[in-house]
Formats: C-alpha cells, structure tokens, sequence
C-alpha cells in the first residue's frame, strides 16, 4: 500500500516538473524569438576615402636686417673739433672729409723734424765724403745714416697722426644722427657717428632650433616685414659652423633685395622657413576616434552581404590643416572611411552610409 502511494508522488512530481520546464523551454523560445524579431545593431555615419596632401612645414622665426656696410666711427686720438663737414643724417662719399680736429702741435713738431731731416742729410752727405778720404770713422757715417732714417720715421708718425686727425668717410653712406660742434673737446674712442652703405642687397640674420630641419645654401626664404604686409624673398648665403651651445640654435645668413632702399638696418623681421613638400594622407577631423591607446579612424568594408562593417584602424597624427587632420603613419590611401559620426563605431558594427558614385561604378 505504502508502494503504491510513493509511485503515485513521484508521478505526480515527474508530471509537474516536466510541465513546468515545457513550460520555460516553451518561454524561452518565445525569448529567443522576440530578440531575434529586432534589427542588428548599427549606426549611420557620413563617409569619404582618404585624401592625399603635399604637405610643407612652416616655421616663423624673428630676425634681423644687416646692411652688408656699417660701421661706427670713432676718433683713435684725442683732440679738440676744429670743423664739422656734414649735418647729422647726411649721405656722404668715400673719403669725403667729416670732422677736423686740432693739429697745430704736429705741425709745429712736423716742420721741427723736417729741419732735424735736412740737416742730417747735409750731414750725412759731408761725412759719406770724408770717408772716401778716410778723414772720419765709418762709426760716424752710421751714426749720421741713422739719424737720417730717424728723422724720416719722426715725420712719417707726425703726418700719421696729423691724417688720423682728419676723420674721413671709409664709404659712401647714410650718416647718423648725433651732433657734435666746432669747439668740442674730445676724448680717445669717441662715438663720432655712424655710417650706413646704401647697397642695393641687404643682409638677414636669423636663428633656427636644432629641432627643425636645416636649410642649406642657396635655399629661398620668406621675410615678412612686421610693419606690413610685404613678403620678400631671400636666398642663404651663409651659416654659422656650429650649433649655438646655449641656445641650441644654428645661425643663418640671407640676402635680399633691397634696391628702393625701404630696408634698413637693425630692422626686424619676421622668417618664414618651409620645408619641402612631403606626400601625407588627411582626412577629416571628425573621422579621428581616440580611447586610451591613441587615435583610430574607421574603415568601412564590405562583408559577404555586401552589407558595410567597421574596422577600426589605429593612426598616428601630423599637423592639422583647417578642418583636415594629417596621418603620418597608419593608412594606405585608399581606404573608405567613416567621418561625421564616427564616434558612434566599432570593430564590425553594421554601418550605413551613402555610397560614392565612384564606389559604385567600380562595383558595377
């Protein structure tokens, strides 16, 4: 009796069990079905293919116009001003007189020596005769030849300080504008004025970081005037032969035209130093993706449907030009990739986008 009723239970149990699991495996199904009856996951984006640029690097530095004659001029004695010849901003020519200081003591010193040399001549010239007789010693006649020759040197040094006492020009230029009157006292190595060559060419000096590519003689640089807009050309004529230890810079030195005589010296300007072009692939800004291993774009290609899927491509970037981003590494330049949007993708994602008629017809 007992038998029976545990074989009644457990029939009874089997029953309920296994009309309880029909009914989950039969809600399950249901499941299955209501997450199958909704589209695959995807994302609409704007797309193009990837663009290829030349692309130049440009650097702006300060410099600084030179004129290839400058200089400064300075009295080497001192002296009082006996007479000025020019007005301050004056253009002058070669050896044209500027300042005449006082030389009356060398002068007077002058004509002493002249009469020190005559005599010395005569007497020289009366001891070489009583040699020939042997009436005088031959120590005489050097003595007398001796003080001929220092004679001589004492007038050469007197019309060397008496020429150095005329200050004349070296070139002819532009003269500055500092002002001295007739009557001044002035001291050794004074600032005269200074004298600027009006050449029709004009130097540029400037530095470039060690970082950024070199230029070569005969390479072709852009000066910018800062007061304005004209852009000049200049070549390379010259570079220092080492790199600036403190400042990690190397020195440049161009020439430019300067024939309307609008550049002047100590002016600066602004260098524009471009590279030459180099091959790189840009796409837009808003195809650029980033996570925490760098930059991506997307690529989009087609699957066995035909149907578009993500592939994400990891890039490293270059400069930006406007709304373009350069790659430097990472494409090939003829990938089809999405743009607007693009943040949305990933690895395989179903992607719809508007096809290029170039696209299609290749396919056709």
């Amino acid at each position: 009796m007992n038998i029976k009723r545990w074989i009644l239970s457990i029939f009874i149990i089997v029953i309920i069990i296994s009309t309880l699991g029909f009914i989950k495996f039969n809600q399950i199904q249901a499941a299955i079905a209501f997450g199958e009856s909704f589209p695959e996951p995807s994302a609409a984006v704007k797309s193009s293919f990837v663009e290829q640029r030349n692309y130049s690097e440009t650097s702006k530095v300060i410099g600084q116009l030179q004129a290839k004659r400058a200089i400064d001029i300075h009295n080497e004695y001192p002296g009082l001003i006996v007479k000025v010849h020019f007005q301050p901003g004056d253009f002058v020519e070669k050896n044209q007189v500027l300042f005449e200081l006082d030389t009356r003591i060398e002068q007077a010193n002058l004509l002493a020596e002249q009469a020190k040399l005559t005599l010395a001549e005569s007497t020289f010239s009366r001891l070489s005769k009583l040699l020939v007789q042997k009436r005088v010693s031959p120590d005489q006649v050097d003595q007398a030849h001796a003080d001929v020759a220092i004679a001589k040197a004492q007038i050469a040094n007197l019309n060397a300080i008496i020429d150095k006492k005329i200050i004349k020009a070296p070139f002819s230029g532009m003269l500055g504008l500092t002002n001295y009157q007739s009557g001044q006292i002035l001291n050794v190595n004074t600032l005269l004025t200074s004298l600027i060559a009006q050449d029709e060419k004009i130097w540029v000096d400037f530095k470039l970081p060690q970082t950024l590519p070199q230029l070569a003689v005969g390479d072709n640089v852009s000066v910018n005037l800062i007061a304005g807009n004209q852009r000049i050309t200049a070549t390379i004529i010259a570079k220092n032969s080492a790199i600036d230890i403190a400042a990690r810079q190397l020195a440049y030195r161009a020439e430019l035209d300067n024939s309307q005589l609008q550049l002047h010296h100590n002016q600066m300007v602004s260098v524009e130093v471009s590279t030459p072009n180099i091959p790189m692939f840009a796409v837009p800004t808003n195809a650029i993706a980033r996570n925490q291993l760098g930059a991506f774009v997307f690529s989009l290609d087609q699957d066995d449907s035909n149907n578009w899927r993500a592939r994400s491509i990891q890039v490293e970037l270059g400069a930006r030009q406007g709304d373009m981003q350069l790659i430097t590494n990472g494409l090939a330049g003829d990938e089809f990739i999405a743009t607007e949007g693009a943040f949305k993708l990933k690895d395989q994602l179903l992607v719809y986008t508007q096809v290029p008629d170039s696209l299609t017809l290749e396919e056709e």
